[in-house]
């Protein structure tokens, strides 16, 4: 890759000789694969003797968040180098596990290889791909990606561009990832379920809720009434606990309250919101983030 225009930060460094803000290099790194329980029950099923998500992570991110629970791959470089033919034996290895789909965690570093490798294989792997993102993303990215990829499960993290920046090292977080969003809405306009209730085409939106920020989740989801409607699947998500550098920011050093957590669990409720995962507020434990 000559000039990496790939995502919104826009680096045009050569990753053959310089490194962006991502970190990626001029080739796929991958940290972890796994057979994977623990993403919404349409991704990885609710039986764990049965399918779950071939989930896998992906090393380095374009965001630099600062409460990272994945941090040691997403901002500490553990990985190791995938071929395509490393990449599809890996695919087909956890098919063969039973994986219900291919979820790709982290990708957006590596957009232009998953595009040409899913242009080669996708027919050869024969499962729905789940593109698991943050978000920042280009529009014109996702649209590349139109019939390759038929599962988008984007984190839409911050409505407030200032926090984007603060916690993420993100400008613009909000235009870029909601242009995204509906991109992604377009390349899969309804959502599909197999006999098994997975999902194999669709959206779903999720929302990290951070301590003492309940009012940026709430300008999310009305965005996503206005916008994509009160049927767009949701995941509002409990999970958030202190890792990485979160110390150094009282404010969200600590869990998300359970009252926080209600009041937006509420709000979707009197606003009919049809198609929504919510989470145990105990899910904000270490103890569910993979041992990378």
């Amino acid at each position: 890759m000559n000039k990496c225009f790939v995502c919104p930060f826009n680096c045009g460094v050569n990753r053959k000789t310089k490194l962006g803000v991502c970190q990626a290099p001029d080739y796929i790194e991958i940290s972890h694969s796994q057979i994977h329980f623990w993403e919404e029950p349409c991704i990885s099923g609710v039986d764990e003797k049965l399918g779950g998500s071939g989930t896998i992570f992906f090393s380095h991110c374009n965001l630099r968040c600062v409460f990272c629970q994945n941090y040691k791959i997403s901002q500490l470089n553990h990985g190791q180098k995938y071929s395509e033919k490393e990449l599809l034996k890996l695919c087909l290895r956890l098919k063969t596990e039973g994986a219900y789909n291919i979820n790709l965690v982290s990708p957006t570093p590596y957009s232009l290889y998953l595009k040409e490798f899913l242009e080669k294989y996708k027919n050869k792997i024969d499962l729905p791909i789940v593109w698991n993102s943050n978000a920042y993303e280009k529009e014109e990215t996702i649209k590349s990606l139109n019939s390759l990829v038929d599962v988008w499960l984007p984190d839409l993290k911050y409505f407030n561009d200032d926090l984007a920046l603060k916690y993420s090292g993100a400008k613009n977080y909000f235009r870029y990832a909601t242009s995204a969003i509906m991109q992604m809405r377009q390349c899969s306009p309804k959502d599909s379920f197999n006999k098994n209730g997975i999902m194999t085409k669709g959206l779903i939106i999720r929302n990290l809720v951070l301590p003492g920020h309940i009012n940026d989740s709430l300008e999310i989801l009305k965005w996503i009434e206005n916008n994509l409607g009160k049927d767009t699947t949701i995941s509002l998500m409990s999970q958030y606990y202190p890792a990485h550098r979160a110390q150094e920011y009282p404010e969200i050093n600590k869990k998300v309250a359970s009252q926080e957590y209600q009041i937006l669990i509420n709000w979707l409720s009197d606003n009919n919101f049809s198609n929504v995962f919510i989470q145990d507020i105990s899910s904000a434990n270490e103890a569910f983030t993979p041992n990378f």
